[in-house]
């Protein structure tokens, strides 16, 4: 559980102290904008604006709106999986970091990375270019949480390791989508109630299913 930290971006070029600060300041401003204005107003105008760069600078590090896109997704996951690595530091037992992941998943899925993700995933069912372009990065990310995952469940002797990353993807998903709609719920109580299902749902699998 505490190797989920880490999502590589594509190979790229070695970038100069200089670029690295300046690519750092391109990501931090289009992941603020994609969680609060949204994917249609982070233009590259708004991200240069925000991020107090030219966009001469901008055209070295991403070529594309697009691949600026792809880029602020990988940077988003990264973030992600640091925070679920940082909610179960200290957690040694790893059954009971298992147990307590749903905890830690709402969290992060209520943060600005988080909500970044979904907004592109969002906007990539009506931009065929976006959709093309993140495609083989969302693969990724979906392949590494499977694979890290099962490692867990190998590594703690599960007796079905299938039937844990399944769970963990149905888990992810509908927290997922209901951090997304809880926004939209008058009553805060309802989302509570839901995720409360969501987690002891998870967690009756664990203990019935898969421990």
């Amino acid at each position: 559980m505490s190797e989920m930290a880490t999502t590589a971006a594509p190979s790229a070029p070695p970038l100069t102290k200089k670029g690295g600060a300046t690519r750092k300041a391109l990501l931090d401003s289009t992941i603020t904008l994609l969680a609060s204005t949204g994917y249609a107003a982070t233009t590259t105008q708004a991200v240069l604006n925000h991020a107090g760069i030219s966009r001469g600078s901008l055209l070295h590090q991403f070529r594309t709106r697009d691949l600026l896109m792809v880029a602020a997704a990988l940077e988003a996951v990264e973030r992600m999986f640091v925070g679920v690595q940082q909610g179960l530091a200290g957690i040694a037992d790893p059954v009971e970091a298992l147990r307590k992941y749903p905890d830690v998943l709402w969290e992060v899925q209520n943060q600005a990375p988080a909500r970044a993700y979904a907004e592109l995933q969002l906007a990539s069912r009506w931009q065929d270019s976006l959709r093309e372009a993140l495609r083989p990065a969302v693969q990724n990310v979906n392949e590494r949480i499977s694979r890290e995952f099962r490692e867990v469940g190998e590594t703690i002797g599960l007796t079905n390791v299938d039937r844990l990353v399944i769970e963990v993807g149905a888990l992810i998903s509908a927290v997922q989508g209901l951090a997304v709609s809880s926004s939209l719920m008058a009553d805060t109580r309802t989302t509570e109630e839901i995720l409360q299902a969501l987690k002891q749902h998870y967690r009756d699998c664990l203990e019935n299913s898969v421990l």
